[in-house]
């Protein structure tokens, strides 16, 4: 097995990383140059040129190779014009004189320009050019490709790996630790914008909002179903790729300080973990994200709440969970599937209480930036906190008419209602002035917290009960 590492530029690092044989390649970017990468500047460290052919010559020394980041996947068509152009090629003479090994690219011309005046270089595709299907890996390999890494969404695809691994000479690297969402809406638009965020002479300085990471997290911490589909490899089940052909990983993390980059190398290297997946996988849990330069103070703000939602993904209860995949095709029947909401509900846990205040909290940001207060162009909307918890007692009779009512609620929602509805229930308790939750406030929490198009159903279940009339018109 081999494995290619971030680097945050720590020297002290590289030294730990030589320690463990697995891993053969460090990667790595300066926050910001002519072409730029998937993260935005304020994420990374700064370093000057000087700084990165030192580093270079220590991962060399570490008998190591060394492959820059040049991977957005648009330049606002800069690389067209001759003045950017030639910055495009000093950029890349800069690299291979200081003996880099390898550039990561997207963007097919560029690839071609390598392979053209700069064949010393190896060339590895980005998971940003999203290579899914044979198809697409041979269009790359015929450009030059040395390496690619594999589009995140096809890793539990089984199938098209094996047979994209059997079409191509060249290396196929999957990115282990990326907690994306499946099928993702924001991905393509969100790694527009962290490129244009790395790129120095971007007209309009870098501007960025993580508008995306506001929304992927909303909805997976709303929903545990969601967590368990990010397309993430576990450390323990890296056999299962090697037995079609695929034996080099690659970690993402190049954003967080030297202890997260060498836990999750070590858990990939010891094909093991105990803990917490959220530890050592990227895009869901960031309070291990050094985010000093970051100007998002309103979201570094919010941010500080996921302590208290305690969001757990519990390794060691996804045993056996990837062989499922092997025969499933996810792209057409995950609407008919309820194998990951199963998986959720056993793997997944955390604090009701927080994760609501952490969806409360996220909920508000993106309305200010959809209602454009956050650009100063609306004037700001004042916003009651919601009501701390107050450790309310539930009628008897009451908590096992929730509880009966929640069990028949789809999985992959049920996490969700059970968290909004009983905070609805409890809401109406308080309006009234007690202090314990009786049937009417739970009916009401029910009623309020359904969907319209569901509200027939729920009806028809509370009158199974007994809790429903419909009104009589008068």
């Amino acid at each position: 097995m081999k494995l290619s590492v971030p680097t945050n530029w720590d020297i002290n690092l590289v030294e730990e990383l030589a320690k463990i044989p697995e891993v053969i390649d460090i990667y790595g970017k300066k926050p910001h140059d002519i072409v730029g990468g998937g993260r935005p500047h304020f994420f990374m460290q700064d370093v000057t040129d000087d700084q990165v052919a030192d580093y270079v010559k220590l991962v060399h020394s570490k008998n190591m190779t060394f492959s820059y980041l040049l991977n957005a996947p648009c330049m606002n068509n800069m690389e067209y014009n001759p003045e950017y152009h030639k910055k495009i090629l000093d950029c890349l003479q800069w690299i291979s004189d200081i003996g880099v090994d390898g550039v990561t690219l997207t963007i097919p011309f560029l690839v071609q320009i390598v392979k053209e005046q700069f064949p010393k270089l190896k060339v590895r595709i980005s998971v940003i050019a999203h290579v899914n299907s044979v198809n697409r890996a041979k269009f790359y390999e015929a450009m030059g490709a040395d390496e690619i890494n594999n589009d995140i969404m096809i890793n539990r695809d089984f199938t098209t790996l094996e047979k994209m691994r059997n079409a191509v000479k060249c290396e196929i690297i999957p990115i282990v630790t990326d907690g994306c969402l499946y099928q993702c809406p924001f991905r393509y638009y969100h790694y527009n914008t962290v490129g244009h965020a790395s790129q120095t002479y971007q007209q309009f300085d870098r501007n960025y909002i993580d508008f995306c990471i506001v929304n992927c997290n909303l909805i997976k911490f709303s929903n545990p179903t969601e967590l368990v589909k990010c397309r993430f490899i576990r450390p323990e089940d890296l056999t299962h790729y090697e037995a079609i052909g695929i034996d080099h990983f690659k970690l993402g993390g190049r954003i967080h300080p030297t202890p997260w980059i060498l836990r999750a190398t070590n858990a990939y290297a010891n094909r093991k973990w105990d803990g917490n997946l959220l530890d050592i996988i990227e895009g869901i849990s960031i309070t291990n994200i050094e985010n000093e330069n970051d100007p998002e103070n309103e979201y570094w703000s919010r941010i500080n709440t996921e302590k208290e939602a305690g969001l757990y993904l519990d390794n060691t209860k996804l045993d056996g969970f990837i062989d499922f995949f092997k025969t499933q095709n996810c792209i057409a029947m995950c609407d008919e599937c309820n194998y990951c909401a199963s998986w959720g509900e056993k793997a997944v846990s955390g604090n009701p209480e927080g994760i609501q205040k952490y969806i409360d909290g996220f909920k508000e940001y993106n309305r200010q930036i959809v209602s454009s207060e956050i650009f100063g162009l609306k004037e700001p909307k004042v916003v009651e906190p919601p009501p701390e918890s107050t450790g309310m007692e539930w009628n008897e009779e009451t908590k096992q008419i929730f509880e009966m009512m929640i069990g028949n609620t789809p999985a992959e929602t049920r996490p969700m209602a059970r968290i909004v509805i009983s905070s609805l229930s409890e809401k109406n308790a308080r309006m009234r002035g007690s202090d314990i939750v009786e049937t009417p406030d739970m009916v009401s929490g029910f009623i309020e917290g359904c969907p319209p198009s569901s509200q027939a159903d729920l009806k028809a279940e509370l009158k199974k009960y007994g809790l429903w009339d419909e009104p009589v018109e008068e």
